[in-house]
């Protein structure tokens, strides 16, 4: 009998202990995805508001893509070109944009992503220019991105960070045009 009530007590401890490992595990992989989701959108630095809520919000997914694509990271691009189509959607007037952006989430290549980055740029300056109401957006450029044809992006920094070409390049580009608030 005593023998019967120890197993049950050892086995009620390991059952408590496995629960516990589990559980720990498992929040333990919630707050790492937490963690990168965090770190994808953080963009305090520098913070840009635009004059629409739902466009300050694209902007900062376009922000986003724009760090995954300096990252090479085409799985970030997805999920940042997946986000910037909903808030493309509820912003309403972003065709071009919103196309754009749904064949940037379709690919997963860096090299095909950064294509459509181009395409997006283009779209998406009308919505930026006159419209910023906090911080500074920089119009950048570099003659060599996308095969030689050049390509803009959009920064919260006038430092250069290239979202088209490698490490080795990352420095490649300059400054063409600031929008700020009036």
């Amino acid at each position: 009998m005593k023998t019967l009530k120890l197993k049950v007590v050892v086995m009620i401890a390991f059952i408590i202990s496995v629960s516990n490992f589990t559980y720990a595990q498992h929040n333990h992989g919630n707050m790492k995805m937490n963690k990168d989701n965090h770190a994808m959108m953080d963009h305090s630095d520098n913070m840009v508001k635009l004059n629409d809520k739902n466009l300050t919000k694209a902007y900062m997914h376009y922000t986003m893509i724009n760090k995954a694509l300096v990252d090479a990271n085409s799985e970030k691009v997805q999920k940042a070109s997946k986000m910037l189509v909903g808030n493309l959607k509820k912003y309403g007037k972003a065709e071009e944009a919103l196309k754009a952006t749904m064949e940037m989430a379709s690919k997963s290549n860096v090299m095909e992503q950064r294509i459509e980055f181009g395409k997006l740029t283009t779209a998406f300056e009308p919505f930026l220019k006159d419209n910023v109401v906090k911080g500074e957006i920089y119009k950048t450029f570099c003659p060599m991105a996308n095969s030689g044809e050049g390509s803009y992006w959009f920064s919260n920094s006038s430092n250069i960070v290239n979202p088209y070409m490698d490490k080795a390049m990352a420095s490649c580009g300059s400054v063409k045009e600031t929008f700020k608030s009036m």
